[in-house]
């Protein structure tokens, strides 16, 4: 069981620029589409998320033997892009100003320690409208192999990122931990498969 998260503070700009169509909305933009297409990669629900006048063009420039070649030739220079999630065991609160370059400060530090990654499953969308994703299947740390400072391991918070292959990435969600729980040497960890929800609304 876990009380309230929130939404780290690079997060939610990412989300209020693309709401007012900031400068840098084309790659927020980029993000979110290929963010969506990992999660659920589905031609009709991608299509909703698309401008129809972008979508008619499309089948218009694909109408002549010329135009559909042109077309392939430009799908083709579209780099691939894939998106992958983590879990990270955190030690502390990182904090709403956290960022993937600050979160190892706070992150669980021991040999035999890794984040791991989390598949998603289909979002539940509740009576008023929010929609939430949880782990599809059990997520296992550890275990923690003996060493300095492994004595006994609190953890307190659990953290979820999303990287892509180009580099860029962030902190996705923060959640505290309604009970700590010690990790020790020679133990693993686990959260069971729809434990971990992430959401906005």
């Amino acid at each position: 069981m876990t009380v309230p998260s929130y939404v780290p503070i690079q997060t939610s700009a990412d989300l209020t620029r693309a709401m007012v169509a900031s400068p840098d909305l084309p790659a927020t933009v980029t993000d979110s589409l290929h963010t969506a297409w990992a999660a659920r990669p589905d031609r009709a629900s991608m299509m909703g998320r698309l401008p129809k006048g972008f979508l008619q063009e499309l089948v218009t420039s694909a109408s002549t033997p010329e135009g559909l070649a042109a077309l392939r030739t430009e799908i083709e220079a579209v780099p691939d892009r894939t998106i992958t999630r983590h879990v990270h065991l955190l030690t502390r609160d990182p904090g709403r100003t956290v960022t993937l370059a600050t979160l190892p400060q706070s992150e669980v530090s021991a040999d035999g320690y890794l984040p791991q990654l989390m598949d998603l499953g289909e979002a539940v969308v509740d009576d008023q409208n929010r929609a939430t994703v949880s782990n599809l299947s059990e997520v296992t740390f550890g275990p923690l192999l003996p060493g300095p400072g492994t004595a006994v391991i609190t953890v307190t918070h659990v953290a979820v990122t999303l990287t892509a292959s180009d580099g860029t990435g962030r902190v996705v969600s923060v959640i505290e931990l309604a009970d700590r729980h010690d990790m020790r040497a020679g133990e693993s960890v686990s959260i069971r498969a729809g434990a971990l929800s992430c959401g906005v609304g």
